[in-house]
């Protein structure tokens, strides 16, 4: 993807932060990648931070695009794409990260055209998102395989069945979410037990981010590793007993669902 052309429409938070993780990666070069928003403060920040090409309307950039990314509010994307989408073309690869718009939606409104959809998440700006990635019926091997390497150079990427998607969004999409609101949870355990807050903020990142890492790394499922931790009649156990006594695992789960119900919902 090093030399290919990409247009992101819609340069808000993801966009923002997909734009980031690919400059990061190194795989590809500011200056082939332009930043479509109608908000110049947006366009502005893009162009400062990241030395990207920046654009008002998408009919000035689409043709030429070796890639076109969708990123618009799922609710209005209808109206922006109907702007522009008689400048899009087979030898394209038309990319979605909206959230709850179905492929069917889109070549209905695009065409016959190879259209893949993706579900990734603003850890993508340091290279650490967890991305979904399903293909239209009109997207071959190639396109496919353009877009994995897209989503995998800002992390990790899996290919799934569009009727999985609302699943990813419901866990990856949203969850770093879920895990910032843990991360302060035991920041503010610690702060309960005696520590400052900074120190509590650093032990529980640092924390998270180790064991996340020793998940990645050593390929060992998440409950034999716990399993590790935990010695008898020691610390951890108390610790874990008390979670399971307030609901933290079915908190988590119930989290996911409403997530991923919510995500049906917004593609309806």
């Amino acid at each position: 993807m090093k030399n290919k052309k990409i247009a992101v429409i819609g340069a808000g938070n993801m966009g923002g932060a997909l734009m980031a993780g690919w400059i990061r990666s190194g795989q590809i070069a500011p200056e082939n990648i332009t930043a479509v928003d109608l908000i110049a403060e947006v366009l502005a920040q893009r162009k400062r931070e990241l030395g990207v090409c920046v654009a008002t309307d998408a009919r000035e950039v689409v043709g030429d695009q070796d890639v076109v990314a969708l990123g618009v509010k799922p609710q209005s994307w209808e109206q922006s794409v109907m702007g522009f989408r008689d400048l899009l073309h087979s030898d394209q690869v038309i990319i979605s990260f909206m959230a709850g718009v179905r492929i069917a939606a889109l070549e209905a409104v695009i065409g016959p055209l190879p259209i893949i959809r993706a579900m990734p998440n603003l850890l993508a700006q340091v290279g650490a998102a967890g991305s979904g990635v399903c293909a239209g019926a009109h997207a071959g091997g190639d396109h496919l395989r353009s877009a994995l390497s897209l989503f995998n150079a800002v992390g990790s990427a899996v290919v799934v069945s569009e009727s999985q998607m609302d699943a990813v969004t419901g866990l990856a999409g949203s969850g770093p979410g879920y895990v910032y609101a843990i991360i302060d949870a035991l920041a503010d355990g610690g702060v309960r037990s005696g520590l400052s807050k900074d120190v509590a903020l650093t032990l529980a990142t640092q924390t998270v981010l180790g064991a996340a890492l020793v998940v990645a790394e050593s390929g060992d499922h998440p409950a034999r590793l716990k399993d590790r931790v935990t010695s008898a009649g020691g610390t951890t156990i108390a610790g874990l007993h008390a979670l399971e006594q307030g609901g933290m695992r079915a908190a988590l789960m119930d989290a996911v669902w409403a997530a991923t119900e919510r995500s049906k919902a917004l593609g309806e």
